[in-house]
This record gives C-alpha cells, structure tokens and sequence, in this order.
C-alpha cells in the first residue's frame, strides 16, 4: 500500500558560500570584495524565493519496474522535491536587464538550496526505512548510473508531483528546473546497501 507524505516542516537551508563560488565556476574563494558583497545581497532575497517542498512514496518493490539497475528490494521510495519557481522567474529577470553576474548568483544559490532539500528529504525517508527495520540505499536519480532519463515517468506516474507544483516536459525535464527526483531502495540485508548510516 502506498502512502504519499507532503513535507510540512521547514526545511532549513544553509547556503555555503564556497559552495556558491564553487558552482560558479571558481576554484576557491576569490578575494574579490564586490562579489563577496553581491553573494552577501543576493542572499538576503531567499526568504522570498525559496518555497522548498518534498513530496514521497514508499511502495513494494513488486509495484516498481523493476528496473535492471536496481537488486530486489524489500522497499522502494520515490520522491521530488523542488525550491519553487520563484527563484528562477528572478533569474530569468535578471538575465532580460542583462545584469548577467547577479543572475549566475542566484542560479548558483537554486542548485545549491534545491540540493540540500533533496538531502534533507533523504535524510527523512532514511529514517522512515530504519523504522521499519530496512536498511536504506543511497539515493539514485534518473539520468544517473545507468538509470535512464525516462525514468522520471515512472517517478511521475507514482506520485501527484503536481501537488508540489512540479509537470514534467515532453523530454523528461521537470519544471521548475530547480526540482530534483529520486528513488532509494530498502533492503533486508545491509550488506546490499553501501550506504553509512549515521
């Protein structure tokens, strides 16, 4: 029997910003005082921006495809979770004024905060499997390892996405862009699973 959960606790985003230089194409933190002073600005539009949401299923590994990718489980979870829309309809903006860097910014900070809600929601659902006496995978998202792209329709037949505010497109892209699928598997035995639990 599937059960579908809609994160309503915060998720708390901390935005590294080695990170942010990082995905911006920098090796290490530039010494730059006027980028530092426009991450330091940008970030103070968050709060408005992100509108972070997970949404998952756990289901028998009999209801899944069965995936060649994947050994038997006991248990499967499928999520996505997304930051919203907001945040790119800013970038977008941004990028029309032509005012490019603070654009780049702002996208850096997305694929970061989007992240940390994927790892927060993996964190959740690990803990789901433990109680359950299951031993969790890592998390796997389609167009990774082996796991084909068109993948995510299964992850969108199995859960109303659209609750979240997330469609997927005709090349298997979800919208918004800053959204981010996945399964893990919940195993019998650890011995299946390279995961370290915490």
């Amino acid at each position: 029997m599937s059960r579908i959960v809609k994160q309503s606790k915060a998720f708390k985003i901390e935005l590294q910003e080695k990170r942010i230089f990082s995905l911006m194409g920098y090796q290490q933190k530039t010494n730059s005082s006027s980028l530092t002073k426009l991450i330091t600005e940008e970030k103070k539009k968050l709060d408005d921006l992100l509108k972070p949401e997970s949404l998952y299923t756990i289901i028998d590994y009999e209801e899944t495809n069965k995936h060649s990718v994947f050994n038997d489980a006991e248990k499967v979870a499928l999520c996505v979770c997304t930051i919203g829309p907001e945040l790119e309809k800013e970038v977008e903006d941004l990028t029309k004024k032509n005012d490019l860097l603070k654009a780049l910014i702002l996208d850096s900070m997305g694929s970061e905060a989007v992240e940390e809600v994927a790892t927060q929601s993996d964190k959740i659902i690990a803990e789901e499997a433990i109680k359950m006496n299951l031993w969790p995978s890592k998390r796997y998202s389609p167009g990774y390892g082996g796991w084909d792209l068109k993948e995510q329709q299964f992850i969108f037949k199995m859960l109303p996405a659209q609750k979240i505010g997330i469609k997927l497109n005709e090349s298997f892209m979800m919208i918004p862009r800053k959204s981010i699928s996945f399964r893990i598997n919940f195993y019998l035995d650890h011995e299946l699973t390279t995961r370290k639990i915490d």
